[in-house]
């Protein structure tokens, strides 16, 4: 009876460890690329899994910016309203 209850706990113990690697390399590589996109500041998409960065328009088109235009990410967000 002993040997079939050490046998049960390793496979419990066994079990635990499985389920937290799982949980660390889930976080690791599935969540945690999300989370330093958004905290670049910039877009993340979850259907495709990319990291998509915001375009200053006058940059794409190379056209003047208006002359109190500002990057949206470069404004003091107190500034905003």
């Amino acid at each position: 009876m002993n040997d079939y209850l050490a046998n049960v706990k390793r496979l419990v113990i066994l079990g635990f460890f499985l389920c937290a690697g799982a949980a660390i390399l889930y976080d690791r590589l599935w969540l945690a690329p999300g989370r330093a996109c958004e905290a670049a500041h910039n877009w993340w998409d979850p259907e495709k899994r990319i990291c998509g960065r915001t375009v200053w328009i006058p940059d794409l088109t190379h056209r003047p910016a208006a002359s109190n235009a500002q990057k949206p990410w470069e404004m003091d967000p107190r500034k905003v309203r």
